[in-house]
């Protein structure tokens, strides 16, 4: 009778380790699921909020990056690429155009961590030569205002043209405000790349 029992709960044991390996392989199979879910939901938020603007922004600022590549290289022309006023007159030293530059500004956006910038260069236009000439003595201050406001301003703002409006705007008033002169006329943006 003893081996019978035996017998008996070696063949319930047998029947019931089948069904553990498939209980056992369920949980395994189910937790690969989990994971392959977690990874798709992954890639589809690091696609929407990471890849897809960098395309986005890289399509609508190639257009205006060659419009302005051209008045670029008509301005670096006339100023030898230098961050003073444009062209000199028949004495030899003094400006003839009251367009003041700021080459080569390259900011981090707010928000990008550092994994986006933007180089820019920025034209300030004066209704007279010497208002041009004092924002050559203050390029400095004026350059750190720039890299201020600019650094300050986000991916969607720098990439709505109608921001852009704003920008310039906030800037002629940062720049009337450091020089204590209101004889600003203009700024333009002359070049605007955004990666």
């Amino acid at each position: 009778m003893a081996d019978e029992n035996l017998t008996v709960n070696e063949n319930e044991e047998a029947e019931q380790a089948p069904e553990a390996k498939k209980g056992s392989a369920l949980k395994t199979y189910g937790l690969y699921g989990a994971i392959v879910i977690v990874m798709i939901a992954a890639a589809y938020f690091v696609t929407l909020k990471v890849v897809k603007p960098m395309f986005t922004d890289g399509e609508t600022n190639t257009e205006e990056v060659a419009a302005v590549d051209e008045s670029d290289e008509a301005e670096e022309q006339e100023d030898g690429g230098h961050g003073a006023p444009s062209g000199h007159g028949a004495e030899g030293g003094e400006p003839t155009s009251n367009v003041f530059m700021v080459s080569d500004i390259i900011v981090n956006p707010a928000g990008t961590g550092g994994t986006r910038f933007l180089s820019t260069s920025i034209g300030i236009e004066m209704k007279s030569g010497e208002a041009a000439g004092l924002l050559v003595e203050r390029e400095a201050i004026i350059r750190d205002a720039l890299i201020t406001i600019l650094s300050s301003q986000s991916i969607p703002e720098l990439s709505d043209f109608k921001q852009r409006e704003r920008l310039r705007l906030l800037i002629k008033r940062r720049v009337e405000k450091l020089t204590h002169d209101e004889e600003i006329a203009a700024v333009y943006f002359t070049e605007f790349v955004l990666q």
